[in-house]
């Protein structure tokens, strides 16, 4: 049986296919508070983000810009990888911890392309809903592989956030009010 669902006051992400955007549509599904940094002009890698998404365009269209600016404004990170070597996984966990934000990564079954196989599906919530309740953010930043690179996680990313997240009744400001960092890749 799956633990209590953890109340998030906001979701954030990049906008990028996969991961990103399931966290976002199951933000809006559920009517829980979304935005995130995205690189200007809203790339992404299927064109422009649309605006639907409640994302800040940061000053450059690189992509380690707004996944720091995102690990740095949320309270924990869940990144969902197909390979936890891949340069964009590497980037996030070397800023988590360079910005000592504590992360949990769910790895992608690499044989078969898919998120978890589904008899994990369980284990991995469960195991999700307890370091959430030790962390207890209450704006968690949602990052992961492209859909390009892994077809349907941003399905199974949604489907996961359905088991283990619900909206909470505290409000959180977002973006937080706090001055520019002067140097976007050290501090």
């Amino acid at each position: 049986m799956i633990q209590k669902k953890y109340k998030i006051s906001v979701i954030i992400s990049g906008g990028q296919t996969g991961a990103d955007r399931g966290a976002l549509d199951y933000a809006i599904k559920k009517g829980i508070k979304h935005s995130g940094w995205c690189p200007f002009g809203r790339k992404a890698e299927d064109g422009i983000i649309p605006s639907f998404y409640q994302l800040i365009e940061t000053t450059t269209p690189m992509y380690p810009a707004r996944t720091r600016m995102n690990i740095r404004d949320s309270d924990a990170t869940i990144i969902f990888s197909s390979d936890i070597n891949s340069k964009g996984s590497l980037l996030t966990t070397k800023f988590c911890i360079e910005l000592k934000k504590p992360y949990y990564v769910v790895l992608l079954d690499k044989k078969e392309r898919k998120l978890i196989k589904d008899s994990n599906l369980r284990t991995t919530c469960q195991k999700l809903i307890i370091w959430l309740n030790k962390i207890k953010p209450d704006i968690i930043n949602i990052a992961g592989t492209r859909e390009s690179h892994c077809i349907g996680i941003q399905n199974k990313v949604e489907s996961i956030l359905e088991l283990i997240i619900d909206k909470s009744e505290k409000e959180k400001e977002w973006p937080p009010i706090k001055p520019a960092t002067p140097n976007l890749y050290f501090n």
